[in-house]
């Protein structure tokens, strides 16, 4: 058997065989009668024509028209208007904050301690021109029943302190004030006045319509007293005369000390 699957009689026998199985099989093909050539189906896809959208709102029409930067006027005139001048006035600092009350001055109260009134004043009107230091309540007026006191100026501006009045009793505090000089108004500092803007120079007629339960008195010559008004105990002063032309000479707040 090896002898013969070597020989080459058996290699033409296989090369026969193999030849003859291919003419049975086309044989048969066409004993069928059928087509067997395959079908190949090709999709068709449809393409739409592309649309045009229609805009979803209209297109924006610039609305603004041209501007003529030199105008003319019918009359090739031109026209200036004039506004009024505004005249502005502004009081010192000292006069706003340093309002004379019948309870102290400005933020300053009747009762409290030196060192702070000292401080405020000088804080608004700069050093001051004099001070006794603390001294016998006799020094400088009749200060009793304190057993000592104080008084310091600013000019006709006068602050008094004392250890002994209606306001406090054994402790140093701030018990009065004083603005003016008879004969010297207008020295500084100038414009103090009450929140009503009564001060040195005004009228009697103008202290009665701040102050209308205020009295006005003659005065005492032989007791050399001269004429004065009175609002409270705590506020008080010395006038020209009594008449409603008169003015306002001195100013006195809070517990003073009789010359």
């Amino acid at each position: 058997m090896t002898a013969m699957f070597g020989s080459p009689h058996f290699g033409r026998r296989r090369r026969i065989l193999a030849l003859g199985i291919v003419a049975v099989l086309i044989a048969a093909a066409c004993a069928s009668g059928e087509d067997s050539t395959p079908v190949v189906t090709v999709p068709v896809f449809t393409v739409a024509p592309s649309q045009t959208s229609a805009p979803t709102s209209a297109p924006i029409v610039p609305t603004t028209q041209p501007v003529d930067v030199n105008p003319t006027l019918p009359d090739e005139t031109t026209t200036t208007t004039t506004l009024p001048a505004v005249t502005t006035t502004t009081e010192a600092p000292a006069i706003q904050e340093l309002l004379l009350r019948g309870d102290g001055i400005g933020l300053a109260r009747f009762g409290a301690a030196p060192d702070g009134v000292i401080d405020y004043v000088t804080s608004i009107l700069g050093g001051n021109t004099a001070d006794t230091g603390w001294v016998d309540p006799y020094t400088f007026g009749d200060c009793s029943p304190a057993t000592v006191a104080r008084k310091i100026d600013w000019g006709v501006l006068s602050l008094i302190f004392s250890d002994l009045s209606s306001y406090a009793n054994g402790r140093l505090h701030f018990i009065g004030w004083e603005y003016g000089l008879v004969g010297e108004i207008g020295d500084q500092p100038i414009g103090l006045r009450t929140p009503g803007a009564m001060t040195l120079g005004s009228r009697v007629v103008d202290l009665l319509a701040e102050f209308p339960e205020a009295g006005v008195n003659e005065g005492e010559n032989d007791l050399n007293i001269p004429p004065n008004f009175y609002v409270s105990d705590n506020f008080r002063g010395l006038l020209t005369g009594t008449s409603g032309d008169d003015i306002v000479t001195v100013i006195f707040g809070g517990y003073g000390c009789a010359e």
